[in-house]
């Protein structure tokens, strides 16, 4: 059965555009709910099998597909090519038919487009779907892969929206570090991170004197943690290495500070004094730390 609800048919506009750009798993994503809504397309069982990796799912998609009608050309070879059988010529000449376009007769590309034009103006009236929140409707696409999105998955660019997805391949070709340097960025950082917080709750948390003072060196204590780290591991840039380091500044701080912890948990409330100093501390160089990372 073909999907006439415009909706659904929008949808597997949409899932099919994704498997075109090899988003699998968002295409997977929108066919399972185009099946949950109409069990009955076949069109969205064969999208899925498509788009699924496991061979057992895909055969049993194929085979509800052919349940549903018998002489899908797709499914046919789509099973096919799973038992490693030849695929039947004219099961081949049925695909080449129906994704023949450039070299119909033009009276038939007329009809095509006419129809076409027909689906649009029915569709126009339905809202578009988020490809990664197919249950939220939305009007913006990503200017890259034009992908629906909705606002939390909208990422504002100066040439429009760009899609999670996208967007992450655009930064993986900013990130060049080695595996090892995350090894060497904690060995680097955490000791640094563990002498600054060790002066920080003994030294510098003893009047606000000292709590104005902290709050002007902790930029330069971070930037200086940053730097050294980035150095160390040669001007590489990654992805997790700036939240890698504010970690270490975190336990730098806290294992220092677990007896003023242990005061205050045993009852000790004038012992939160002491925690304010290395939490402006935190707060102020784990952030100059961040940025010399990125």
């Amino acid at each position: 059965m073909s999907i006439l609800e415009p909706r659904l048919r929008t949808l597997l506009v949409q899932a099919e555009r994704n498997a075109s750009y090899g988003k699998m798993a968002a295409a997977e994503a929108m066919y399972r709910q185009i099946l949950s809504e109409s069990p009955e397309a076949e069109e969205a069982w064969v999208g899925l099998a498509e788009v699924i990796s496991d061979p057992a799912e895909k055969r049993s998609a194929y085979e509800r597909a052919l349940e549903l009608e018998p002489e899908n050309p797709f499914a046919i070879a789509g099973l096919a090519q799973l038992d490693g059988r030849p695929v039947p010529a004219d099961v081949e000449a049925a695909i080449a038919e129906l994704t023949k376009v450039e070299e119909e007769p033009v009276v038939y590309q007329s009809m095509v487009a006419e129809i076409d034009e027909e689906r649009a103006a029915e569709e126009v009236a339905y809202q578009l779907f988020c490809y990664r929140h197919p249950d939220r409707s939305t009007s913006l696409r990503c200017y890259n892969c034009n992908n629906p999105i909705c606002i939390s998955c909208a990422n504002k660019t100066p040439v429009g929206y760009i899609c999670p997805d996208c967007q992450r391949e655009a930064e993986d070709a900013f990130f060049n570090n080695k595996p090892l340097d995350y090894v060497i960025a904690a060995l680097v950082s955490f000791p640094i991170s563990l002498l600054a917080g060790y002066l920080m709750v003994n030294f510098f948390s003893r009047g606000f004197l000292f709590f104005i003072l902290i709050f002007f060196i902790s930029g330069a204590v971070g930037s200086f943690i940053g730097r050294v780290t980035k150095r160390a591991i040669g001007g590489r840039r990654g992805r997790y290495l700036p939240g890698l380091v504010v970690v270490m500044m975190f336990l730098g701080v806290f294992i220092p500070a677990i007896p003023v912890i242990l005061a205050v948990l045993s009852g000790n409330v004038g012992a939160l004094f002491a925690l304010i100093g290395p939490g402006i501390y935190l707060f102020v160089a784990s952030g100059a730390a961040y940025w010399q990372m990125r």
